[in-house]
């Protein structure tokens, strides 16, 4: 008995930090979570998506904005919600054209990470079986923070 619970503490350690999400049966927990830490967020959350159409998250992202967080998205296709978040001042929008962003990554505060498979369309996410997955795992967000910074290198600033 105690072997197995030596060996549960060390899995539960493990994986303490990292969220999984089966969507579209815990779409509604995953909007709270990630809603939550955007609305949360002090300096920066920077977006990655092939295009973006979720009006529930924009409302928190909003939020995040008007409290003074910076906003740096990285779209292939910049059209919908993307273009209506560059009237706000700390909002930077950067078009990704070199090939077809195929995943969303969600960084917030250099702290939380968030990936999904295709884009951040509310609609797709709630009737399509997806695997989302976040975590505050410290080299998960360094690794995204570097596949960041490739992408932006990479990248055309929209508005010039």
């Amino acid at each position: 008995m105690i072997k197995l619970i030596a060996l549960l503490f060390t899995i539960s350690i493990t994986n303490a930090n990292i969220f999984p999400f089966l969507l579209p049966d815990e779409g509604s927990l995953f909007n709270h979570h990630l809603q939550t830490h955007l609305k949360n967020s002090q300096k920066e959350i920077v977006i990655v998506t092939p295009s973006m159409n979720y009006p529930s998250l924009s409302k928190s992202i909003l939020r995040s904005i008007s409290h003074g967080t910076h906003l740096t998205l990285i779209v292939s296709k910049p059209s919908g919600s993307p273009l209506s978040f560059i009237a706000y001042e700390r909002v930077t929008l950067f078009s990704y054209t070199p090939r077809a962003l195929a995943d969303t990554l969600i960084l917030i505060d250099n702290i939380h990470v968030c990936h999904l498979s295709g884009s951040l369309n509310e609609k797709s996410l709630s009737n399509n079986v997806s695997n989302v997955w976040c975590s505050d795992e410290p080299s998960l967000i360094l690794a995204t923070q570097k596949q960041i910074t490739t992408l932006i290198k990479r990248s055309k600033p929209y508005l010039q």
